[in-house]
C-alpha cells in the first residue's frame, strides 16, 4: 500500500510513540503531585491519539475526500482539542490562585466543546487546532514561570521552554519551512520541533520515583 506523505506520516507515528511512552511512564510513576501527574499523562495520551490518527490520515487519506478520511481527521482534531483542555487544567494546578483554579475547568470544557464543534460543522482546518492551543499554552507557560520562581527552577524552565517551543513550532507552518521536498517537508519539520518540545515538557513533571510492583 502506497504511503501518501511518507515523511509526515512517519514523524507523526514517531510523535505518537513518544507521547504514548511518556503517558505510560507517568502512569507508572509516583512522587510529586499525583493529580498533576495524571493530568500530564492524560495530555500525552491525547497527543498520542492525535498523532496516530494524523499519521493515518496523512498516510492513507490525504489525497481524496472520503467519509472514512473525514472521520479519521476529526478524531485527530478532537484529540488536539482534548489536549488544549488538559493544558487549561494543568495551568490550574500550576498557577496558585484560587480564582484561576475555578476558572480553568470552565475554560477547558468550553474550549473542548467549541473547538470540536467548529471542526465538525464549520471547518476542519488544522489552523483551528493550532490557534486553539495558544491560549492554554500561554497560561501554562505563566504557571511554569511562577513555579520556577517558587524554587522548582529546573522543572519550571523545562516546562516553560517546552511549551513555548511547541507554540513557536507553528512558525514552521506559517513560513512554510522545509528541509527537503520529499523527506523533510514543512509538516515533518514541524513534527521534529514538537518532538523536542514534548520531551522538554515531560522533563518538567516532578514525578521521578518509578512505581514498582
Amino acid at each position: 500500500m502506497r504511503m501518501l506523505e511518507p515523511d509526515v506520516t512517519l514523524t507523526d507515528f514517531l510523535l505518537a510513540t513518544q507521547c504514548a511512552t511518556f503517558a505510560v511512564v507517568l502512569i507508572r510513576r509516583r512522587g510529586g503531585n499525583p493529580c498533576e501527574t495524571r493530568l500530564f499523562a492524560t495530555m500525552y495520551a491525547a497527543l498520542a491519539l492525535s498523532s496516530l490518527f494524523g499519521a493515518l490520515w496523512h498516510g492513507a487519506f490525504s489525497d481524496v475526500d472520503t467519509a472514512t478520511g473525514d472521520a479519521v481527521w476529526l478524531i485527530a482534531m478532537a484529540a488536539l482539542a482534548a489536549s488544549a483542555a488538559l493544558l487549561w487544567l494543568i495551568s490550574g494546578r500550576l498557577i496558585p490562585l484560587a480564582a484561576w483554579s475555578r476558572f480553568a475547568p470552565w475554560a477547558a470544557a468550553i474550549q473542548f466543546v467549541l473547538q470540536v464543534s467548529v471542526s465538525a460543522y464549520f471547518t476542519d482546518s488544522f489552523i483551528v487546532a493550532a490557534l486553539g492551543l495558544l491560549p492554554p499554552m500561554a497560561a501554562t507557560v505563566a504557571g511554569y514561570i511562577i513555579r520556577a520562581q517558587s524554587g522548582q527552577m529546573i522543572h519550571g524552565i523545562c516546562g516553560a521552554a517546552g511549551v513555548t517551543l511547541a507554540a513557536l513550532a507553528g512558525l514552521v507552518i506559517a513560513f512554510d519551512l522545509s528541509l527537503h521536498p520529499r523527506w523533510a517537508t514543512t509538516l515533518a519539520v514541524y513534527h521534529a520541533v514538537q518532538f523536542v518540545a514534548f520531551g522538554l515538557v515531560f522533563m518538567s513533571v516532578p514525578a521521578t520515583v518509578a512505581k514498582t510492583r
